[in-house]
């Protein structure tokens, strides 16, 4: 019996993964961000206990796994997968967070409108998005130098500073009073 070498992935497995795996890493981020929001409760870890032990370690992951999706792919075309992917992100972010801020529970009525919040909602997003993209490629040139401990450190630590760098950006665009005082409609 012959053996025989497993195929290599084609360029098109290569780029699909680049795009998916990343994306697959933030959203299941996102999904247990979800769950333990809902549950309050996650088996012995209250949702704040399971968000720093689970939820942000997953999303901090996330740049790390983009960067070793791509160290197969050569830088051109792996920052035009950061792109898509950052693209991606940052539209799925600016939905999120404008569902979030442009219809406040409030019963004296929001002080925005919806269509208020979409600019700032849209500058949030983009600044996840290229933290996102950003993070990823510092971890895959790390990761194509077979460096792999800085390839995580510094992927995780660069999408560290950059979501800090947004949590800013938000404060600074989004976050404040929602809702009317009460006597004010």
């Amino acid at each position: 019996m012959i053996a025989t070498a497993p195929p290599r992935p084609t360029r098109s497995h290569l780029l699909l993964i680049g795009v998916a795996a990343p994306l697959a890493t933030a959203g299941l981020a996102y999904l247990l961000w979800w769950i333990s929001d809902r549950l309050v409760v996650v088996g012995p870890l209250d949702r704040a206990s399971f968000g720093w032990m689970v939820v942000v370690p997953t999303w901090l992951a996330a740049p790390v796994v983009a960067g070793f999706a791509w160290r197969p792919i050569d830088e051109r075309t792996a920052w035009a997968v950061a792109g898509v992917v950052g693209t991606v992100m940052a539209g799925l972010s600016t939905v999120l967070l404008w569902r979030s801020v442009a219809f406040p529970p409030c019963g004296t009525g929001p002080i925005h409108t919806p269509p208020e919040m979409v600019l700032p909602s849209l500058v949030v997003g983009a600044v996840v998005g290229a933290g996102f993209a950003a993070s990823g490629l510092v971890s895959a040139h790390y990761a194509r130098e077979r460096r792999v401990v800085a390839a995580v450190g510094l992927g995780a630590t660069f999408q560290l500073l950059m979501s800090t760098a947004a949590i800013f950006v938000a404060v600074g665009t989004i976050l404040g009073p929602a809702c009317q005082r009460p006597g004010t409609i």
